[in-house]
């Protein structure tokens, strides 16, 4: 038993369908690893105002490109971390969570 396994047991209680539908997990693969970290970073980089909609998927799809390749490689090569579909999943969730507290902090001290 690693420290892992609550974590997997959740993964494995929570999402069932998702090993039956090999579209839907397609689809939710394609959206989690090349489209929402890269939309989370652009709303702490850029204003409302700087870009538009278009501008701001296109730059979603590169930056995570970029964000989550370089994030795996770099753990793996110096922590150590394996290359796992739950390793990287989490590491796409710490990647996607960590700009959104930053956003909503950032929109929180503005307010007050």
């Amino acid at each position: 038993m690693d420290w892992l396994s609550p974590i997997r047991d959740m993964f494995e209680f929570a999402l069932p369908f998702v090993e039956d539908l090999p579209i839907v997990r397609a689809i939710l693969g394609f959206i989690l690893v090349f489209f929402l970290p890269g939309f989370a970073w652009t709303l702490v980089f850029f204003n409302r105002r700087q870009i538009n909609v278009i501008e701001r998927i296109v730059l979603s799809f590169g930056l995570s490109i970029a964000v989550v390749t370089l994030s795996i490689f770099f753990l793996n090569i110096l922590i150590g971390i394996r290359i796992t579909g739950l390793n990287c999943v989490l590491i796409i969730i710490g990647i996607t969570i960590t700009p959104v507290v930053f956003y909503y902090l950032n929109r929180f001290i503005r307010r007050h």
